[in-house]
């Protein structure tokens, strides 16, 4: 299998096979163990790297007797080679996975939209549509968009919408942030807090990304530093619980806690947070396809804006 490019003077033909040489032996700086990791013999590597080195026309690393150094030639394509394999078996299994099914449908979202609401529509979609095979994919909202690009996934829910040619963003819901502690900590005694008392609290700091950023930075002195700083809601949930603070949280985040009582609710006086939104982002050419079209038909039966 190949892959085609274009300089200004020739077409140059790339083999996946010398990509995935190449790839192996940056990982492991060794030819030896590169060709035991291909089960290939060394003989073999070593010339699928010249002739990669032939086409792109710049030495890829620098050998020696005792070591393999990648170039900086090397550095630059390391990324590309990583994401071509990749998408190379990601495209084998999307099409080994419609084998029994009919259709397929992949997702991305971040771990907090997972957890807290799209793990219900999830269940539901898979008993409601057996015939439709589901993947999953979870990560960071650049993550998820990078998914999108990479057509890897047909569907991203995120936080932070991106602003791109040919994809719909949609607006699907928004998200209180709310003041949560444990019901027995002694700050559980107020009624309320001031935004302006927020940094006298034990704040457990989870960053919502913007507008929350703005939000903080006003609210908060400049020279305020957090002294635990957590990148997941359910890890910070869990140090509430054992009294190690307070947190700003998304309500969808909390709402199962509030509702058992493990966590108390403290209400926000003054300048209080701003909504988080969600965005539903979707290639424009793929929103007709039946199984996209079934899970935003099954979002907007739960209540959540599609259009």
């Amino acid at each position: 299998m190949v892959i085609k490019y274009l300089d200004k003077r020739e077409t140059h033909a790339m083999d996946f096979e010398q990509l995935r040489a190449f790839y192996t032996l940056a990982q492991t700086k060794n030819f030896t163990k590169a060709a035991e990791m291909l089960h290939l013999v060394q003989s073999t590597v070593t010339m699928r790297i010249k002739q990669l080195e032939e086409k792109v026309g710049k030495p890829l690393f620098i050998r020696d007797k005792r070591s393999v150094e990648i170039t900086q030639a090397g550095l630059t394509l390391l990324p590309y080679a990583e994401r071509i394999l990749k998408l190379s078996h990601e495209a084998l299994n999307e099409v080994a996975s419609l084998q029994p099914y009919e259709d397929y449908l992949s997702i991305g979202s971040l771990n907090a939209i997972w957890t807290s609401t799209l793990e219900p529509i999830l269940k539901e979609y898979h008993c409601r549509y057996p015939q439709i095979a589901i993947s999953t994919r979870t990560g960071h909202s650049s993550d998820v968009i990078q998914y999108l690009l990479d057509n890897v996934i047909q569907i991203g829910i995120v936080y932070v919408p991106p602003s791109l040619p040919n994809f719909e963003v949609i607006p699907t819901w928004d998200d209180e942030i709310v003041l949560v502690c444990c019901p027995e900590s002694s700050v559980a005694q107020a009624t309320h807090v001031d935004s302006r008392e927020l940094r006298n609290l034990p704040l457990l700091y989870m960053n919502w990304g913007p507008p929350f950023n703005e939000w903080i930075r006003q609210t908060l002195p400049r020279n305020y530093v957090p002294k635990l700083t957590v990148d997941k809601a359910e890890l910070a949930i869990d140090l509430i619980k054992e009294g190690l603070g307070v947190s700003l949280l998304t309500r969808s985040a909390v709402k199962a806690e509030l509702a058992a009582g493990t966590l108390k609710e403290l209400p926000i006086t003054g300048n209080k947070p701003p909504k988080r939104s969600a965005y539903i982002v979707l290639p424009k050419d793929k929103k007709n396809k039946p199984s996209v079209e079934k899970w935003l038909s099954l979002m907007s039966e739960l209540g959540y804006s599609t259009t």
